[in-house]
């Protein structure tokens, strides 16, 4: 309920309460309520009976729904009987998969004593009644009721009945007032689809990168000859007679050679000499 209003600076109608409510955990799961007493603490010019049954909201990875069911209300404004209702519920329905639904009921919905049945999505039904304010002459409430069903791709809202109030009347030596009075809300659900969730891609292994070719260093020296041999020089005790005939064919090689140099050096001098 928002209801305000004040005529020559006085107020005379004031109600401001929600009766039950719940939302559905962020995380899933259901908030509920029940067997609340329909009561508005405060309220001015307005007074108000009954039950909510009950409140309820849920939330689910593939679906999520709500709904609100009250009893036995009975409301006045101004001392004069506007809705009464025996059950008003309000449900909706938001599967990930498949249409979204809103339903409403009502049995023994009264406006201003006299029956009426709404039609969802539609003007609805209006009516008016005298009521008595102080300052005002032929003051009159006027009260229209409507029902709301609706569904979208991505979710669904059912209203049971919205009430909009106003006030009417005509100042003593005034004009005449038209005071937007505000709404009562009776069954209220709403519902959002779940989102699909989407698969975690399974990541590609990375394939190494290949490292650029090295240029291969040309080869130094003659590459006709052969590798040197890796095995071990053996020493001369041991070794076979061909490697003690190389160790002395090299001895005479250097012995030749130490000669040779003798010879020339002395050579050398003796032409300096002369």
């Amino acid at each position: 309920m928002d209801l305000s209003a004040s005529v020559l600076g006085t107020p005379v109608i004031t109600a401001d309460a929600v009766i039950g409510t719940a939302t559905a955990p962020a995380g899933g799961g259901t908030d509920s309520d029940t067997a609340l007493a329909i009561t508005i603490p405060g309220a001015l010019g307005v007074t108000a009976s009954g039950t909510v049954v009950q409140v309820s909201a849920t939330r689910g990875d593939t679906a999520s729904s709500a709904n609100a069911e009250i009893a036995d209300l009975a409301l006045s404004v101004l001392g004069t009987s506007v809705i009464d209702a025996d059950v008003i519920t309000a449900a909706v329905a938001c599967p990930q998969v498949g249409a979204q639904t809103a339903d409403t009921t009502f049995v023994g919905l009264e406006l201003f004593g006299e029956p009426v049945n709404l039609l969802p999505n539609t003007p609805g039904v209006t009516a008016s009644a005298a009521v008595t304010v102080p300052g005002l002459t032929g003051a009159s409430l006027n009260v229209t009721l409507t029902n709301v069903e609706t569904t979208t791709a991505d979710g669904a809202t059912a209203i049971a009945v919205q009430a909009t109030l106003r006030l009417t009347g005509t100042i003593v030596g005034g004009p005449l007032l038209d005071i937007p009075v505000g709404t009562v809300i009776l069954a209220e659900a709403r519902c959002e689809r779940p989102l699909q969730t989407t698969p975690t891609p399974t990541a590609t292994p990375t394939q190494p990168t290949p490292s650029p070719t090295q240029p291969t260093a040309a080869p130094t020296g003659n590459p006709t000859q052969p590798a040197p041999s890796t095995s071990p020089t053996l020493p001369v005790t041991g070794g076979s007679a061909a490697n003690l005939w190389w160790f002395f064919g090299t001895g005479l090689a250097l012995v030749i050679s130490g000669t040779t140099a003798r010879l020339i050096v002395r050579r050398s001098r003796a032409s300096i000499d002369a």
